[in-house]
């Protein structure tokens, strides 16, 4: 039950009601105690924005340290798929075989800093820079260097943005394919935790083998499986459309950050 699968990951962080509350922006207890009582809470799966805040309380907390997929089952299995971790320069936590990305265990310098990874974007094609090998015992680990820290106020991520904070990256934009919307050298802010389509919008996307793209996401609908457009803003160029399973959808586009 949801339920019990709630005061499991809180026990297991070892965290009171009190102090997970206040964890997950609650003034008290009063608030999340109804979803450790199936008296009180009998609703089925928690809301995403509810787990979203449970994630940023509980990830990496715990022995062994709650991961991700661990909270976000309880939104649903459909949102508890894992993924392969972003490995940085300087806290390598992925593996050499890995095509797909999060930021889970990165600790940045500056406090509230958000990374820009050595991944460009394209507006057509993308481009993977510079990556890190680091040997911890008998693993390896391979992933994107840091090029720098954003200090972005945490509370417009979170709530103008709608992107989580901790699972937020910036990333720069090459190319032309998404002009007027995006200009190349613009950088945007990807969140690596929403990697379903749950609306239509911009992606940070890729076909499992190329470099990631930014493209705009377009559902068909009635489509049976389901069908999405890749449109590019830019009007010379070509719209496709492939079935949603065959695409690997890095995260939200959640903000933009642009010289004009």
């Amino acid at each position: 039950m949801i339920t019990s699968e709630f005061k499991s990951l809180r026990m297991r962080a070892g965290l009171s009601m009190d102090v997970l509350a206040q964890r997950m922006g609650y003034k008290r207890a009063s608030s999340i105690q109804r979803y450790e009582d199936p008296k009180q809470y009998g609703g089925g799966y928690l809301k995403r924005d509810l787990v979203q805040k449970l994630a940023d309380a509980l990830v990496g907390k715990g022995d062994p340290a709650i991961t991700a997929q661990e909270v976000w089952k309880l939104a649903g299995p459909e949102f508890a798929t894992p993924r392969p971790s972003l490995v940085s320069s300087y806290d390598p936590d992925g593996d050499e075989n890995s095509n797909g990305y999060s930021r889970d265990h990165w600790t940045p310098s500056l406090r509230g800093g958000i990374p820009e990874i050595d991944v460009k974007l394209g507006a057509g094609e993308g481009a993977v820079g510079e990556m890190i090998n680091v040997r911890v015992g008998e693993d390896a680990y391979i992933g994107h260097k840091v090029l720098a820290e954003w200090l972005l106020n945490k509370d417009f991520v979170k709530h103008e943005a709608k992107a989580s904070p901790r699972n937020t990256v910036v990333m720069e934009v090459i190319g032309d394919s998404m002009i007027p919307s995006y200009q190349p050298g613009d950088r945007v802010l990807v969140d690596m935790a929403q990697t379903r389509m749950l609306a239509d919008t911009v992606y940070a996307i890729s076909d499992g083998t190329s470099e990631p793209q930014i493209k705009r996401l377009q559902r068909v609908p009635f489509s049976d499986p389901v069908r999405v457009k890749i449109i590019s803003d830019n009007p010379a160029l070509e719209t496709f459309e492939v079935d949603l399973d065959r695409l690997t959808i890095i995260g939200r586009v959640c903000g933009h950050i642009a010289k004009r």
